[in-house]
């Protein structure tokens, strides 16, 4: 019985999470079957254009509000506070993003391995890009506080109120996509004079959606590795959180079946196992159902 228990461990934990992920998925689109929606901003990628959403994107709120000279105090704090309590745990259990990729990666038998050099210089990419978004929108920000900023904001066009959202694959398959497909049925009479006046940034935000799904089906969570600037701000305020991991140095026998079942390749034996908090960790527990001698623990100060 407890041979059969340790076995089942790791598809029992799955299945609860992916459980969370879908009842919360449903939750936070439920204004589409009349619930009201909420003044909860959360930094995960609720999609800010659907119209069903009850809570908001944090990230998304950030950016706009600085495209209008307001310090957003608010959604920082909202990361602040997620993070150091929780560090990225709700990218593997609230964001519906990460129940996108978590469902793409089974396309594949196989996925592929990212070779260690490769992981360790392309882990950096989604705190550049945060840069890049932060730079841009900060800068616009100060720029209209100062007076001088209409001019910088007419030419950024819609990037002036959130140069990430904009282009972010969760927005294109959420809420852009949907709404082309609408708008498409509308004007079934004369679909390619429709096809042809949409802009070259609708078609840009697609291809880029698309590059995105491929990739997640080949590489797990390679979005939250690689790409996320939500992720890498939670990950920011998340390197000291209250939520870590502990591994029994007694019990474990260094087999390495945690770090192989890792979607974020996180070297854990390599960490200091009283508290784990590694920045990239999101918490998806498959390490703690993978070990087989029950070495790895939850731990919650």
């Amino acid at each position: 019985m407890l041979s059969k228990l340790a076995r089942d461990k790791p598809v029992v934990l799955e299945v609860i999470r992916r459980i969370v992920q879908l009842s919360l998925f449903i939750l936070f689109n439920a204004g589409l079957m009349g619930l009201a929606a909420t003044p909860v901003l959360l930094p995960i990628l609720v999609p800010s254009a659907t119209p069903g959403r009850t809570v908001g994107n944090a990230f998304s709120a950030m950016e706009y509000m600085l495209s209008e000279a307001v310090l957003p105090l608010i959604p920082l704090a909202i990361f602040l506070i997620v993070g150091a309590l929780a560090g990225r745990a709700l990218c593997a259990w609230a964001c519906p993003f990460g129940l996108v990729q978590d469902i793409m990666v089974h396309i594949r038998r196989k996925p592929v391995e990212v070779a260690a050099h490769t992981h360790r210089s392309a882990v950096r990419l989604k705190y550049y890009i945060l840069g890049i978004c932060a730079l841009i929108s900060w800068s616009l920000a100060a720029s209209l506080a100062a007076g001088v900023g209409e001019d910088y904001k007419r030419a950024l066009g819609p990037f002036a109120y959130g140069p990430f959202t904009t282009l972010s694959p969760a927005e294109t398959l959420f809420s852009l996509l949907p709404a082309f497909l609408v708008r498409l049925v509308e004007h079934y009479e004369d679909v390619w004079a429709f096809i042809t006046s949409l802009p070259a940034l609708f078609w840009a935000r697609l291809v880029l959606m698309g590059a995105v799904l491929i990739l997640v089906a080949y590489v797990p969570r390679a979005w939250c590795r690689y790409f996320c600037p939500v992720g890498a701000l939670l990950a920011i305020f998340g390197r000291f959180s209250l939520l870590s991991l502990r591994i029994n140095p007694v019990k474990c026998d260094k087999c390495g079946a945690c770090v192989r079942a890792c979607p974020m390749m996180v070297k854990l034996l390599e960490l200091e196992p009283e508290k784990i908090s590694d920045p990239e960790c999101i918490f998806c527990l498959r390490c703690l159902a993978a070990c087989p001698n029950g070495a790895i623990k939850l731990r919650i100060p």
